[in-house]
Formats: C-alpha cells, sequence, structure tokens
C-alpha cells in the first residue's frame, strides 16, 4: 500500500459528523460545495486516543485535513463536504462506476489499473506541469494516462521501515536499530526476553502482510521485487526475494517474535508500541504520526523513533513514495474546484507535515515532520540509500493476473497461506509451510506459462 492505515467509518457513526453527497440531485444545487471522499479518517475526525479510563475517543484538535479545508474555504468560499470510505474502495468504485456526479474528489487508498483511470477518473495536471511543480523523480512514479496524471500525489513519504519504541530497545540493550539482520535478530530475542512482544503484526487481518512486499525490495536491493516475481523459476522459496522475505517474517513468527495475544483492531496494535507493550512496527511512515498521538499523557512523545530496517545482504534502504494521492471523478461537474482543492493541498506544508508527510510542491514553503530526523540523517550520510517506488506498469498487472489465477492474490494468500501453516505450537516443523511453497510456486508457473508472461 502505498499507501496508508485505515479507520473503518460507517454511515451511522459518521452521518451526523459529515453531508454525504446525494448523487446528480445534491451536485446541481450545490454546485458551491465539493464533495471529498476521504480513506484517511484520522484526518478527518482526528487521532484516537483513549481516556484515563481507557476509552477510545477522537481528538478534535488533530483533524488535519479538516482544518486545511477551512483553510480552504476562507480563501476560496468554496465549501467542502467530507465522506470517509473504508479500505476497500467499494464505495467510491460503485459511485465511479455508475457516474454519479454527487463524488467530486477521492484520496486514493486502493488501486486501479491506468485503464480504470482513464476510464473513470479526470486527469488532474498533465505529466509536463506536474514535472514542473513537484519533484520529477516522484512524478515518474505516479500512474499516469495518456501524458496526464490521474493520481496526483502532492507529498512525499517513506515506504515500509521501523516505527519503534526507544525505552524498549534500550531496556533490550540497544540504543538503535541495528544496521545488519544478525544484529537484529539478536535484538528481537533480547525484546522478547524481557517481556515484551518484539513486533506488532495485527495478523487477524491479512493487509498487514502486505508489508512482505515491499520489504522483498530491500531483500532484492532493487525495486520492483514484487512484479519481479514473473521472471522467478520458483518466485516463492527462498531463493527468490519475495520467498526470501516469507522465510524471514515466518522464521520470526517461529521465533515467537510477533504477538501471541489477538489485537482485535490496528489501534490496539499501534497502542502496543505507544505503551512500550510491544518494540516495534514494520509499516510504512504513515503509522508514525498514529503511533505517537497514541503515547500516554505524561510521556515523552520523543520516545517514538522511525529508522531503516537492517541490511537484509544488498544494502540497507528506505522507500521513497509519492504520497497523500487525490483524484477526481469524471463524472463530476466541478472539475475544476476539485482541481483548485488539490493545488491547494499541495501548498499546505502545515496539513503535509501534520499528515507526516514532506510537501513537494516547489512552491510550498519547506518543512518536513521532525519525526523523520533520523531517517534524514541517515540518507544524508550514505548509511540509507534511498529507492524510488517504481509505477505501476504491465509486468504489475500481468503478475497479479497470474497471482489471481492461481487463487493466491484475494487477502494477500500469497502470504498469509504460508506464514499460517507454520503451527506455533511446534515452532520447528516446517513440513506445512514447506509444502504449501511448493504448491504456490507450482500454481504460479502453470498460470505464468498458460499466459506466457515474463518480465519486460
Amino acid at each position: 500500500m502505498r499507501k496508508s492505515i485505515i479507520l473503518m467509518v460507517t454511515l451511522c457513526s459518521i452521518c451526523g459528523s459529515f453531508v454525504w453527497a446525494k448523487g446528480d440531485q445534491q451536485a446541481a444545487s450545490d454546485a458551491g460545495t465539493l464533495n471529498v471522499y476521504v480513506h484517511m479518517t484520522q484526518l478527518i475526525l482526528g487521532d484516537e486516543l483513549k481516556d484515563a479510563s481507557g476509552n477510545t475517543y477522537r481528538d478534535p484538535n488533530t483533524a488535519w485535513l479538516k482544518f486545511a479545508a477551512e483553510r480552504f474555504t476562507a480563501q476560496t468560499g468554496i465549501k467542502v463536504n467530507f465522506v470517509g470510505y473504508s479500505s476497500d474502495g467499494a464505495v467510491v468504485k460503485s459511485l465511479l462506476q455508475v457516474g454519479d456526479k454527487g463524488l467530486d474528489i477521492f484520496s486514493t487508498g486502493f488501486t486501479f489499473t491506468n485503464e480504470e483511470y482513464a476510464k473513470y477518473t479526470a486527469p488532474v495536471i498533465s505529466v509536463t506541469e506536474a514535472k514542473a511543480k513537484y519533484d520529477a523523480e516522484l512524478v515518474s512514479a505516479m500512474q499516469t494516462v495518456n501524458g496526464n496524471v490521474h493520481d496526483l500525489q502532492i507529498a512525499k513519504g517513506y515506504g515500509e521501515a521501523i516505527t519503534y519504541n526507544e525505552n524498549v530497545i534500550k531496556k533490550a540493550g540497544y540504543n538503535e536499530i541495528p544496521g545488519t539482520l544478525e544484529e537484529f535478530n539478536k535484538l528481537l530475542a533480547a525484546i522478547k526476553a524481557s517481556g515484551v512482544t518484539p513486533i506488532a503484526l495485527h495478523r487477524i487481518e491479512n493487509w498487514p502482510l502486505s508489508t512482505l512486499n515491499p520489504f522483498s525490495n530491500y531483500v532484492a536491493g532493487e525495486p520492483d521485487a514484487f512484479a519481479k516475481m514473473l521472471r522467478e523459476a520458483k518466485p516463492f522459496s527462498d531463493t527468490a526475494p519475495v520467498g526470501k522475505t516469507l522465510k524471514m517474517y515466518t522464521t520470526w513468527k517461529s521465533l515467537g517474535y510477533f504477538e501471541q495475544e489477538i489485537y482485535p483492531d490496528f489501534g490496539v496494535a499501534m497502542d502496543s508500541v505507544s505503551y512500550g507493550k510491544a518494540g516495534m512496527m514494520l509499516f510504512g511512515s504513515w503509522v508514525l504520526p498514529q503511533v505517537i498521538s497514541r503515547v500516554p499523557t505524561g510521556t515523552s512523545t520523543d520516545l517514538i523513533k522511525f529508522d531503516a530496517a537492517p541490511d537484509f545482504g544488498k544494502g540497507r534502504w528506505i522507500l521513497v513514495i509519492p504520497n497523500l494521492g487525490w483524484a477526481i471523478n469524471k463524472a463530476s461537474v466541478k472539475q475544476d474546484q476539485a482541481r483548485q482543492f488539490i493545488e491547494f493541498l499541495a501548498k499546505d506544508t502545515e496539513f503535509i507535515v501534520k499528515a507526516g508527510s514532506i510537501p513537494t510542491h516547489k512552491d510550498a514553503p519547506v518543512g518536513a515532520p521532525k519525526d523523520f530526523a533520523l531517517i534524514d540523517s541517515r540518507v544524508r550520510s550514505g548509511q540509507v540509500k534511498q529507492m524510488v517506488s517504481p509505477p505501476l506498469t504491465q509486468n504489475n498487472i500481468d503478475n497479479d493476473e497470474v497471482l489471481k489465477d492461481a487463487n493466491l492474490l484475494a487477502d494477500y494468500k500469497w502470504a498469509g497461506l504460508p506464514f499460517d501453516a507454520l503451527d506455533i505450537t511446534r515452532p520447528n516443523d516446517w513440513t506445512a509451510y514447506n509444502a504449501q511453497i511448493e504448491r504456490q510456486n507450482a500454481d504460479y508457473e502453470r498460470y505464468r506459462k498458460q499466459y506466457g508472461f515474463s518480465y519486460k
């Protein structure tokens, strides 16, 4: 995912806070209002916090996108109505497919192919203009259609890395995240020995295992390792980057480095790091501000740090990703106002930094979250190399097609099935894991040959 944690918002819980779009009738009568669908609901509702009794509540003082919209309205007179949507994007997709004019803009929290962007969305900006206004290298990583950007990512973020509780690793005898896999594994063992969960994964849902995809880039030492499965004879074996990453994660499971209890939701998983009940999370920088916001009152938030993963054998890397993406409904009658809103947000450094990203618009004031200081210093010193996330290509589409026909794409089964095959009560018995890997390799190769796909 390139992407962001989704806090599910049901209609009954937010209908009192937001005005929901009502199709063509509302679009015609409310031409001065933009209907904006957002999957990062913490940006419009505020961060989830806990009170002294352990009850969860929303902090209205951290609704950063809502505040940015108020500044936009004050400057332009255009009002903004927000609608929360969930991670699968089903609501937005259905509205786009029927040409509902009540949806104007949406944050890009799900994957669309270039063909789908061309069919359902309007160009936000031409590639030429985007490269003149934004970081050209990051623009090259965005999805484009016929020379236009249809998913404009207005900021720079960091991909999967380590958000950790400094107090936990210091109690385990370490001052920072080690730079090698061998030392990192020793750190995990030391954290476990201290009675703390080393890594909070949140296995009750399948999407957290999608982090294996970007981590495989670090294992390979090159981007797009997931799509490059097409060139591997046995992509899920530990001789290939994706398979090696799978084996590494499952080994951590066998050693008890992930939570042994069930986190009922992702908020609880983040709390475990904030409260020092777990050492770290292996997600993108989008999780960092949320973990920081959950640190108990009276405790310094400086104890939450963000650092690169260790060197898995091909160097120490950090993914650089275009972030905070927006797309415009092709059926919207307010496309010009929509582009105006996106342009405004791109220059609103306060919003972008508070959202945990770095502005890339050349007219935006310079700014970056102070919590990126550690990783930024490592990049400047050369300890960590940046890897720009590649754009979606035909290779990605072909790889997904093979995985889909092999019944491995949905719910990240390519990762979940082997990971779950290992029985934690028999951590040294890899029979079921190895058998699942062989099945996946055989099924993948069968469909790859049937289509005649290869990495291009």
